[in-house]
């Protein structure tokens, strides 16, 4: 199980909506086939580690996958019915499928099949490595990472930024680190008075790996169209309280003037968006705090000195944890429920 989550973190950042998957074949205690699931619309993990085994080992080995099989047909056929097909006598699965489609179906196809089935083996770990798939199924919005570097005297930013660019407080690991981490989220977030005041372009150019999805809280539609985010590098979508339009990579989307963040949650939850890394302005990391609408927090603790600038949020109770990140260091909370 252990080495099923080896392989499905290799695809992390590349399976949304889909959650990632390794699955390995064993027999005699031996791994004779193994895979993961590389990208939605391709084959899943159970596809890559059943492909050329005979029919012989199948009856006699075991398959082990991190998540129960799918019992629902989407870009590809449901993976519990290849298991039977293939003629697999055990299967040993991580932790049950949150999503609808499947939970515990996959499980009943393979046992009313004749396959003996065990589940819950390192569940905690399994379910962790996809939080933001079982967050988004459970809880009906994405898993929300909250992010911003903050000064040694406690400023995200100085009070004289120049407007239309970016004054790193952070240094050069850090600012790759947090690349690294747009390219694991599904979307990133910030809100108009960001854009104004930094036109930050929201990719991952310090890093190798897909850019997210760019939302923006725009309220009334105040972003320039010069603006770097709205270029076509990746999609973005504009919430704003008037403007519905669809526009090549752009889009607006009307939210709820009273209850804007809710809203906002709510599209998100309708375009299958799992997860989103914050990365706004104090009002808009505040909001998410105030409305206790996080999963995480992650702090860059820097070592610089501003002297005077923009206050930096409160940092919220919870479960902490400290890490060294070369010059800087990383301050991760997680919220206690």
């Amino acid at each position: 199980m252990r080495r099923c989550l080896t392989l499905a973190q290799k695809a992390r950042g590349n399976t949304y909506p889909n959650p990632m998957v390794g699955a390995v074949f064993v027999r005699n205690d031996r791994i004779i086939g193994e895979g993961w699931h590389h990208k939605a619309g391709e084959p899943h993990a159970e596809v890559h580690a059943l492909k050329n085994i005979n029919s012989d080992d199948l009856a006699h080995g075991t398959l082990f996958v991190n998540l129960e099989p799918c019992a629902h047909t989407g870009k590809t056929a449901p993976c519990c019915n290849l298991i039977i097909s293939k003629g697999v006598k055990k299967v040993v699965v991580g932790a049950i499928d949150p999503n609808p489609k499947t939970a515990g179906k996959g499980i009943k196809a393979m046992e009313d099949a004749g396959i003996e089935v065990i589940c819950g083996v390192l569940e905690n770990e399994c379910q962790e490595l996809n939080k933001r798939f079982y967050c988004y199924h459970t809880h009906k919005r994405p898993y929300v990472v909250l992010k911003w570097a903050q000064s040694a005297d406690g400023f995200i930013a100085p009070i004289d930024d120049v407007k239309g660019s970016v004054s790193w407080i952070s240094d050069t690991h850090s600012q790759q680190l947090a690349h690294k981490w747009r390219a694991e989220e599904h979307a990133i977030l910030v809100g108009s008075k960001t854009v104004e005041l930094d036109n930050p372009q929201l990719t991952t150019r310090k890093w190798k790996g897909n850019n997210p999805i760019r939302l923006v809280i725009d309220p009334n539609n105040s972003i320039s169209k010069n603006a770097a985010i709205m270029n076509s590098d990746s999609k973005t979508v504009l919430f704003n309280y008037s403007k519905k339009l669809k526009e090549k990579n752009l889009e607006w989307k009307v939210v709820d003037e009273k209850e804007t963040l809710r809203s906002v949650l709510q599209k998100c939850y309708a375009m299958e968006i799992q997860s989103i890394l914050v990365e706004g302005g104090g009002k808009t990391l505040s909001t998410f705090l105030e409305k206790n609408t996080w999963d995480e927090c992650r702090i860059i603790l820097c070592a610089k000195s501003l002297g005077k600038g923009l206050q930096s949020p409160n940092i919220p109770a919870g479960i902490s944890v400290e890490k060294e990140i070369v010059g800087d260091r990383l301050q991760i909370i997680y919220p206690e429920r």
